[in-house]
This record gives C-alpha cells, structure tokens and sequence, in this order.
C-alpha cells in the first residue's frame, strides 16, 4: 500500500490573490504598492485591507525593477563596537526600516583602506542605495572620502569636519566642556580626566573640551592630570587603584559611564567616598547609570537621534536633494549625585 506524503508548505500569497480579496485588477494592486499611477481611495482602501488580512509581502526584486531602486541601504561599522556605536546600529536599522528600506550590515576593521575596497565590491553586487559608515576611530572616514562610490554616502562620526563626505554626530567636544564647566562652577579647581582610546575621535574631542574649559576657568591642564586609560571599565579599576591620590583630585571627568562606574568602585575599595570626597563624573548616560552606587552625572548622547538624522540624509541624498556637510547634534548634561559642591 503506497501511502501519500502530505508536506506543510508555505505558499507565497501573490498579487492575483491581493486582487481577487480585493476585487480589483492585478495591475490596480502593482500601481497601489508602487505607487506608478493615481489610484481612487476607495480601491486604494480595499488594496491595503487585502494586503493586511492576506499578510502581503511585495517582492523585492520585483519592485526594484519597477521603481529603479533596491530599498537596500548598506551600513558598514567599525568592529571595534562600544555600548555607543552598537546603540547607533540597532537605532539606524529600525530607523531604516520605518523608511521601506532594508539594512544590509558589515564590519570593518583596520587596515580600513583594503578592508572597504572588499565591502564595497560586495554591495556593488546587490546595488544599494545609499552607504552609511558607523567611523569611531581616526582612519575610515578619510578613507570613505578617497573611495570611489559612485552612490550616496553619509558617516557617522564624531570628528564633525568636511571631508567632502555628508557627517552627522554628537559634538563630543562640547559635552565635554559643559561637563568641566559644571565641575568648576561647582567650585572644583583640580579635575583629572581619565580618557578613552585616543585613537577614537569621541575622546579626541573629549579630551580638548576637558582642555580648553580648565583653561578657560584659568584651572591647570597638566599633563599628570591626564590619566590616559582604554574604554576598558576593568583597566579603568586597576589604573585607579593603583593611582597616587598623595594630591587627590577635586573631580574626575571620566570618559565614559561604565568607566566611571569602575573608577568610584576602586576609589571606594579604597576608603575614598564618591562624592562627599571626589565627584566623579561619566560620559554617554549609559542604562543604568542612574541606579549607580553614586548616580552618575554625566552627558546624554542622543543616539536614537543620530540615527535617524543620518538615514534623513542620506534618503534625501537618494531623493537627489542637497544636505549639508556636517550636521552637529548637541549634546545633554544630565546632573545627578556624583558631584556635589566643594
């Protein structure tokens, strides 16, 4: 006795099956998710609902054929991935796919010149739209600018200089002066900056607004005051249990949250209270920040933001419009309870 194999297969609802849901034509349901042609509301009503209740899915393919465009967007991020960048990352694809466009998402690391020319012959095959480059650290932005990509392109960064390339990105060097600001208003007259990896642009700019506010308030910029660190919250720990407080700071101006969360735990372990004896201050206002032993002050990045500012340009670079060169998002100070009056 044979017996009949039954599979369950997924049958791919088409345009024919949206039409007769509908009660329109086949070619009323291509012009409705094209958009090529006025179509009444009325139909138009009864085509989306048809899509709905049959959970219609437009062939990519076929669409880009029609409307000359792929709804692929590459993102390529530098693989030396912090809580900041991977942040930008999930906000840029959510972002994206709000817009009908698809996010197709590689790393990149050094050496970045070699590295790009592969992802770029690897998008070239799928024809993307539109390049978004995630470029933390000093190198690939001016390697983008070199490329030839013949496509629009915007980059993420915080260097915030034109390089003939679209940039948007958080003004790290002012979060950092209104950090130091702050301090000195508070009174504080000798403020240690602990840094993150100079070859990051975040901390490069970090470190000149840390710079030009003492300066500015006529405190020291000493060269002993800068305790050059990595964005490691573990060698962070180390470094300032091992650091010699003979002169304690006033402040700290830590480079980021979760440093800063590492440094009052050593200073702690070391029977110095954060912040009745040293305010210690953070940067990006991490998750979670707010719940430290000493809730952290700090400066708020808006990454959702950022995020959606670089899809903005770039699908209006797509449009065919002008955007400018360098596009600034201005940071937050948050002030919680890690610093306090001396």
């Amino acid at each position: 006795m044979q017996h009949e194999h039954k599979t369950d297969r997924h049958i791919r609802t088409s345009i024919i099956d949206v039409a007769k849901r509908a009660g329109v034509s086949p070619s009323t349901v291509s012009r409705v998710i094209n958009g090529t042609a006025t179509v009444s509301s009325d139909k138009k009503r009864l085509v989306e609902a048809a899509i709905q209740d049959l959970n219609f899915e437009p062939n990519r393919f076929a669409r880009s054929l029609i409307i000359n465009r792929s709804e692929i967007i590459g993102v390529i991020i530098d693989r030396s991935i912090r809580y900041a960048t991977a942040n930008v990352l999930v906000q840029l694809e959510e972002h994206a796919a709000s817009r009908g466009y698809m996010s197709m998402v590689f790393t990149i690391d050094r050496p970045f010149h070699d590295n790009l020319q592969t992802l770029l012959a690897k998008y070239n095959s799928v024809s993307i739209d539109g390049l978004i480059v995630i470029a933390p650290r000093t190198g690939l932005p001016e390697q983008v600018a070199k490329a030839d990509i013949n496509i629009p392109v915007v980059v993420i960064s915080s260097q915030l200089e034109d390089i003939g390339v679209p940039m948007v990105g958080e003004d790290q060097y002012q979060g950092a002066y209104k950090m130091v600001n702050f301090l000195a208003g508070l009174g504080h007259k000798q403020i240690w900056h602990v840094s993150g990896g100079m070859d990051w642009f975040d901390e490069q700019q970090r470190r000149r607004g840390w710079n030009d506010a003492l300066l500015d308030h006529g405190l020291s910029a000493n060269r002993k005051d800068l305790r050059a660190g990595s964005w490691n919250p573990q060698k962070t720990y180390e470094m300032m249990q091992k650091a010699d407080l003979s002169t304690a700071p006033d402040a700290i101006f830590v480079a980021s949250d979760h440093m800063a969360m590492a440094a009052i735990a050593a200073l702690k372990s070391r029977g110095i209270a954060v912040p009745k004896d040293i305010s210690v201050v953070g940067y990006d206002d991490t998750e979670g920040a707010e719940y430290a032993s000493s809730p952290l002050t700090t400066v708020l990045q808006d990454l959702p933001f950022v995020a959606r500012k670089a899809v903005e340009l770039l699908i209006n670079m797509i449009d065919g419009e002008e955007v400018p060169m360098v596009t600034r998002i201005e940071p937050k100070l948050i002030v919680r309870e890690s610093a306090i009056a001396r």
